[in-house]
């Protein structure tokens, strides 16, 4: 019982505080990690299909000293599915970060990760090769 009014008088000085100097008061949505997750995203039809999907949307470089490489990115999927804060964690250049954040932003809504059957957002990272034709 103690937590609980602790917690509540926590959080009603937490309030006050926002209101006094004109902060948003509502709370900032918490982020899983795919470790600890009961129910972890999914892609309509399966990785499989995600990354088919990659590869029929995603531009190859056309310039000729672009001999491939791998483009490692994370995201976020949101409670809704969608694809969201896309950053590049190793890029191999020639436009192909541009190109990996493009792809991820434009793809089909995903079934959304769950913790205790209510949907939550979730971080995501996965390499992503590029091959020259």
């Amino acid at each position: 019982m103690k937590i609980i009014y602790t917690i509540l008088l926590f959080s009603s000085a937490l309030f006050a505080k926002a209101q006094e100097v004109n902060l948003p008061t509502e709370t900032i949505e918490s982020t899983y990690s795919l470790m600890t997750l009961e129910v972890k995203p999914e892609f309509q039809g399966g990785m499989e299909e995600f990354y088919k999907y990659i590869g029929q949307n995603f531009k190859v470089p056309k310039n000729k000293d672009f001999f491939g490489g791998r483009v490692i990115v994370s995201f976020v999927i949101e409670k809704d599915g969608s694809v969201t804060e896309v950053k590049v964690l190793k890029d191999c250049g020639f436009g192909t970060a541009e190109e990996a954040k493009r792809v991820l932003l434009n793809c089909p809504k995903w079934k959304p990760a769950t913790q205790k059957n209510v949907p939550v957002r979730c971080q995501y990272a996965l390499p992503i090769n590029v091959t020259r034709n």
